[in-house]
């Protein structure tokens, strides 16, 4: 398998392809390898009516979805670890061994670094701090990554999980506060009720970052789109975010941000492309 390319860390089905899908359809098209790797298979998520779907097999019907979707957008090398979802903060789903938060952080981060090194990816994406709404699987990812990222370089650590490698940038997807209240704001306007968490992703004293990489993936709206429905236990046509306007979802939904951690990039500088150089 050709090495380089986009590695991809994400908490649960269906995070990848709101913040990240269409940067993968559009690097995938121009033949480079994308890697998506997912830390639990989402089984506490809610259960859309009619799907076949019970809270016993919802982790076996988000992890086909999610593979669904990655072949939507041209991705074929998709991962899991075998961790619970670890459900939303201070929910009894927290407590459980199994669940996400609660795994060792030196395995995960191991875990990932054998990725890191086995794939020799050009840039790696996770998720920001704020987890974009404070879940703690969001957060836990981010910092496991994170720490990853850092630790793949270095010789000295987990010298059993492959060469060391040091030659991708490090970047967050960070969508733009005041977007998301635009958005919710036309959705109030025609009537259309808000996402569960719209007062955790716009309001909570969660740490933000500023996009200085911004992806215009409008081109692969349709493909992106598409592979949104394929999270069929988790988003339907139906879906608020569906019941916009078209024009309002291709806007929405047309351009990605990420904020370059590593290395990092002057004040006030954009990029539009993962993997300038600048």
């Amino acid at each position: 398998m050709t090495k380089g390319g986009l590695l991809a860390i994400y908490a649960h089905p269906d995070d990848e392809t709101f913040g990240v899908g269409g940067t993968m359809a559009h690097y995938a098209e121009r033949g480079m390898p994308v890697t998506m790797v997912c830390a639990t298979r989402g089984e506490v998520g809610e259960i859309a009516p009619g799907t076949g779907a019970t809270p016993e097999t919802l982790g076996q019907f988000r992890e086909q979805e999610l593979r669904d979707a990655m072949a939507i957008l041209g991705v074929h090398d998709v991962r899991f670890l075998d961790y619970r979802d670890s459900g939303m903060a201070g929910t009894p789903e927290n407590n459980d061994p199994r669940a996400f938060v609660n795994a060792p952080a030196e395995t995960v981060i191991e875990q990932f670094v054998r990725v890191i090194r086995e794939r020799r990816p050009e840039a790696i994406a996770t998720w920001d701090p704020s987890g974009g709404y404070g879940h703690p699987d969001h957060i836990a990812v981010h910092r496991h990554a994170t720490a990853a990222f850092h630790a793949a370089a270095d010789p000295s650590q987990y010298p059993h999980a492959g060469e060391p490698w040091s030659g991708a940038k490090l970047l967050y997807t960070c969508f733009p506060i005041d977007e998301w209240i635009r958005l919710t704001q036309e959705m109030r306007r025609l009537g259309i009720p808000t996402p569960s968490f719209d007062e955790d992703m716009a309001y909570a004293d969660l740490p933000r970052l500023q996009p200085n990489i911004i992806i215009d993936v409008t081109a692969h709206y349709d493909q992106k789109r598409e592979a949104m429905l394929a999270h069929r236990t988790q988003i339907t046509p139906d879906d608020p975010f569906m019941r916009l306007p078209q024009d309002s979802q291709r806007r929405f939904f047309g351009r990605e941000y990420f904020h370059r951690a590593h290395p990092p990039l002057p004040n006030g500088h954009v990029l539009a492309d993962l993997f300038a150089d600048a």
